[in-house]
């Protein structure tokens, strides 16, 4: 006859919730990746090794695969683009906050990821694997002409929000690993709002670059204080 205790124990293992972690590849496309995209990420093309593998095993390790599309409908004459303000690019200025008399600083960056164009397309060896796994969603980001987007969950500055996130809760995912690019700008935005939404996070550091290298230890100090994990490739 079971002990009352271990009735409550094989009950309690019954109910417990099994853990769903998502991948979310961040902008892994043609722009931004040496040695023709327009606004390459300095050693960005070292990552594909990587997601290679990563996806090649992805069946087994993951309930849910997420690639985000920096500007896939990127507008002309896009607020983030120096061209618009005819200045040059990697400079600063300041732009209107939606809805607001206020003013917020703008990275200005080359012309990327216009709507139409191969640059905004992913990698291909990467859309091959996509191509042949299920449970793959894209999350399209940046084509309001007026404010920029690098978190896959929402614009800069929380005036429109993609379905990222309810794409995860509604697929009982608690748990995503983070890869791409770049560290510095759409991974650390992207893995700040997964925390803020409550996701167990981790951070793949040899499968990421950073526009500005110099500045990945800082942003890794800084999403561990948001209680990311860090981690590599191999521990997934």
């Amino acid at each position: 006859m079971e002990s009352a205790e271990s009735t409550i124990a094989d009950g309690a293992k019954r109910s417990e919730v099994p853990r769903k972690t998502a991948l979310l590849l961040v902008d892994i496309q043609h722009d931004f990746l040496p040695p023709d995209g327009s606004l390459a990420v300095p050693d960005g093309d070292k990552i594909l090794p990587l997601v290679y593998r990563i996806l090649d095993e992805a069946h087994a390790q993951f309930d849910l695969i997420v690639a985000s599309m920096d500007c896939t409908y990127h507008p002309v004459h896009h607020v983030s683009f120096a061209s618009t303000h005819g200045k040059e690019p990697f400079t600063a200025i300041k732009v209107p906050r939606l809805n607001s008399d206020e003013k917020i600083t703008q990275m200005l960056w080359p012309d990327h990821c216009v709507q139409g164009t191969k640059g905004c397309e992913i990698h291909p060896e990467v859309q091959q694997r996509l191509d042949k796994l299920p449970n793959v969603q894209y999350i399209r980001k940046g084509d309001n002409v007026h404010v920029d987007a690098y978190s896959a969950f929402a614009d800069n500055q929380y005036t429109l929000f993609t379905p990222l996130a309810k794409l995860l809760h509604s697929s009982g995912i608690s748990h995503v690993v983070i890869c791409g690019l770049a560290t510095d700008y759409c991974v650390r935005a992207t893995a700040i709002d997964a925390r803020k939404f409550g996701f167990t996070t981790k951070v793949l550091t040899d499968a990421i670059r950073a526009v500005d290298p110099a500045k990945s230890d800082e942003v890794l100090s800084e999403l561990v204080n948001w209680g990311c994990i860090l981690a590599q490739s191999t521990d997934v």
